[in-house]
């Protein structure tokens, strides 16, 4: 599901900024992360890690559906340098297990892990 330029976009040692929006009771809510922050599995899913997210977490245990925008400025796009992606997926939060052992690891500040099952990824740049 994940292509080439995605994973690039990702693993892009400059740091990009990673949006997630959801939708709540009172409309859309929107948080950030960095791309470094993000481990894509084998399953191709994402694991983000997250300190607050409170109303992230709140509104997705109603509606578990995400979009996130996805961009570098580094790396080529269809015309040029920089490319996007708006990611859709489903989600669940992640508090024990492997992953979010790991994950803690890397990042002593969490108290969850948002996992995203990538539904569908389309480059906009």
């Amino acid at each position: 599901m994940l292509n080439e330029k995605l994973l690039d976009v990702l693993s892009h040692p400059a740091d990009g900024c990673i949006s997630i929006v959801t939708s709540g009771d009172d409309g859309p809510h929107l948080v950030n992360t960095w791309n470094s922050y993000i481990e894509v599995t084998p399953e191709d899913k994402l694991l983000i890690p997250a300190a607050g997210f409170n109303k992230t977490e709140k509104n997705l245990s109603t509606h578990n559906n995400v979009l996130l925008s996805i961009a570098s400025r580094e790396i080529d796009g269809y015309r040029g340098k920089g490319t996007g992606f708006i990611v859709k997926g489903t989600t669940r939060f992640i508090t024990s297990g492997e992953d979010f052992d790991r994950m803690k690891e890397k990042f002593s500040w969490i108290r969850t892990v948002l996992e995203v099952t990538v539904t569908s990824a389309k480059q906009m740049l």
